[in-house]
């Protein structure tokens, strides 16, 4: 970002839309964004016809126009690239570059996301727009970063398998594995004689075939790959032509390996839209996000209000566009922005949120918008001094498990994300633990405690390794069930259930059980009785301590829970999914020894993220469930919203925020 910028942080805006209305109507929403405290706009992203009306014929007026009104009323804009819509001119003539299903079926125009991520026709223009695009605005210090695409991800449920990427499939099989015999020997192709003699006969993952579980995820780890690729081109060129931080905003659908996009870019970005009762999952996703840079992300889309197409996702009560907007800035973000800013009167969201309406009349939550840009500015001294303080606990949460569930999910209905929202995140945040969710290549240094649920696979970016080293060193791992039972091709071991846990556990696998049709009771060290779920490891222990065992069933008298020392740390093994109840009973005193601890005594609906830094010490709090929360205060703090002094005691209304400064 150019050192002599006029804006700072925190960031309030939305995405703008100026090539869709009269160019003569920008003033009046200027006049309202100024009105709603706006500091932000994000421009471009959907206009490729627009800038490029015809074939290498660009027409960017209106474009400096917009950002030439923008900044003369002190708002800066966030820059994006087109790539997600192309013309129908190009699609037209170059229908090489559609999107193909794998039943050959080419996409069309229309919609969005519908080109190929690999097609080196449309990688050129692409690259002619962007090119252009950074020329015109590349040096512009009235730009505060660049979005590449917008919401980068598969067009369909598998990867495009247009013949470009098929070859590019088999060529990358063919560099992974070195000879097709390689390939074979790791997938075990001799079952249902799916032996290849070359690269070339690899197929293509249609729906109406039982292909190998192997197979489809090497394709997955490509179509991710793919479009990692579609945004490291985009950003080469860009950081070659200009100066400010680049990213690609998100959508937090699971089939891209998140860490491996962001890891060329310089600031993580995140769509999100998350409504009433599901408002904390948000939360998780702030919480996978911010390790991935250190330094802040920014929220580039979320409602004020309601999602939609063409209808609405359903009303919002008072108060949820603040707790909205306030959660990613207390999670570590330096941005809010809203989709979008007016809303559209034509096409396929019309019915969407946001901040005026499609007459430009300001909507219900035009005055909540006021007030959060006004708490932004009260606190933007405290905010932009701290951040999140680390709490040395962390929790596995992986792209490549996501792939390995996705075509071998274990057991019926097993669903890798909404199982580890529902049964380990949520009751974590609501005992105010404070983790962060991580992808298995982070470095664990930083961490005391470390939580692996349904992390199939240790053979990804040497976790296995680093794992072995850091709780050796010191670390408390608490893993399963679902851990270390596959390669990272997504078969088992042969000679064991695990790949390290039964040596690094002190444990012997007798049987392994599914949880249908019903779960079996276990009893705990403390006396308590009650019943595991999902999946039965039925554990005995060799040298290790058993924390939990099964009262009934094929495993009676085996441990359902273990713990050992190894070297410094500990291990401890779950063998089935322990109720709420339980994880958070058993975690209490395992945690404490760590020197992990919850962050506060505060509701469970309460968010409370403590914040350190140059600026000082304090807390944010944010009220996710629209309901009243209470938090036992520690230390006397100052509101920055409102000036008043907190201690002892203190309720928060429904989707309350308070920033409160020790």
């Amino acid at each position: 970002m150019p050192k002599d910028h006029p804006w700072s942080p925190p960031y309030l805006g939305a995405a703008y839309y100026p090539e869709d209305w009269p160019l003569e109507q920008i003033d009046d929403d200027i006049a309202l964004m100024k009105q709603a405290g706006m500091n932000v706009m994000r421009v471009g992203e959907f206009a490729w016809s627009s800038m490029e009306p015809k074939e290498g014929v660009f027409d960017f007026d209106w474009l400096h126009l917009a950002v030439d009104k923008l900044s003369a009323a002190g708002i800066a804009t966030v820059m994006c690239t087109p790539t997600c819509t192309p013309p129908a001119w190009l699609v037209e003539r170059y229908p090489e570059t559609l999107f193909v299903d794998p039943n050959g079926r080419p996409a069309s125009h229309g919609g969005r996301r519908h080109a190929c991520p690999i097609s080196p026709v449309y990688r050129a223009h692409c690259e002619r727009i962007v090119t252009k695009m950074a020329e015109e605005f590349g040096h512009d210090d009235r730009i505060i970063g660049w979005q590449i695409d917008n919401e980068v991800y598969p067009h369909g449920s598998r990867a495009c398998c247009c013949p470009a990427c098929v070859s590019k499939f088999q060529d990358d099989m063919r560099k992974r594995f070195g000879t097709i015999e390689a390939l074979n020997e790791a997938w075990c192709t001799t079952l249902w004689s799916q032996t290849y003699s070359s690269f070339s006969q690899l197929p293509v993952p249609r729906g109406d075939i039982w292909h190998h579980p192997s197979l489809l995820a090497a394709w997955d780890q490509f179509n991710s790959r793919s479009y990692v690729e579609f945004v490291e081109h985009q950003a080469d060129i860009l950081h070659r032509l200009t100066d400010h931080p680049i990213g690609t905003d998100m959508m937090m659908i699971l089939g891209i390996d998140h860490y491996d996009m962001n890891r060329n870019l310089d600031i993580v970005q995140y769509n999100h839209y998350h409504f009433r009762e599901g408002l904390w999952q948000a939360a998780f996703w702030f919480d996978y996000i911010r390790p991935i840079k250190d330094k802040p992300f920014w929220n580039t889309e979320t409602s004020t209000c309601w999602g939609g197409g063409t209808d609405t996702s359903g009303y919002c009560e008072p108060g949820f566009c603040r707790a909205n907007s306030w959660m990613p800035i207390a999670m570590g973000g330096e941005a809010n922005l809203y989709w979008l800013w007016r809303s559209h009167w034509a096409g396929q969201e019309l019915m969407h949120g946001s901040v005026v309406s499609s007459t430009g009349r300001p909507m219900h939550i035009f005055d909540e918008v006021k007030e959060i840009a006004e708490g932004f500015k009260a606190s933007a001294d405290f905010v932009n001094g701290t951040k999140p303080s680390p709490t040395g606990m962390a929790v596995h949460f992986s792209h490549t498990s996501n792939v390995i569930f996705k075509d071998q999910p274990l057991v019926h209905g097993f669903d890798y994300l909404g199982k580890f929202l529902e049964r380990v995140y949520r009751p974590l945040i609501g005992a105010q633990y404070r983790p962060d969710v991580i992808d298995p290549s982070v470095d664990l240094a930083e961490y005391k405690l470390v939580l692996s649920p349904f992390l199939p696979t240790l053979d990804e970016s040497g976790v296995r390794d680093r794992l072995k080293s850091w709780i050796e060193a010191g670390g408390t791992w608490v893993v399963g069930p679902f851990s270390d039972i596959r390669t990272i091709e997504g078969t088992k071991f042969t000679r064991a259930p695990y790949g390290s846990l039964e040596e690094w556990g002190g444990v012997y696998c007798r049987y392994q059980l599914p949880g249908e049709p019903r779960d079996f009771g276990i009893k705990w060290q403390d006396g308590t009785e009650s019943k595991g779920s999902l999946w039965y490891d039925c554990l005995e222990p060799r040298d290790s301590e058993p924390l939990a065992v099964y009262t009934e069933g094929p495993g009676a008298g085996l441990a359902a829970a273990t713990i050992r020392p190894m070297g410094k740390g500990r291990v401890i093994v779950l063998g089935t999914l322990p109720t709420q109840e339980d994880l958070l009973r058993m975690l209490g005193p395992i945690a404490a020894d760590a020197g992990v601890t919850p962050v506060a005594d505060a509701s469970e609906n309460l968010l409370v993220v403590p914040r350190s830094g140059p600026a000082g010490q304090g807390l944010i709090l944010v009220e996710f469930e629209n309901r009243p929360a209470r938090i036992a205060l520690t230390r006397q703090a100052t509101d920055l919203l409102t000036g008043r002094v907190e201690s002892g005691e203190v309720e928060i209304p429904p989707y309350g925020v308070k920033v409160l400064k020790y």
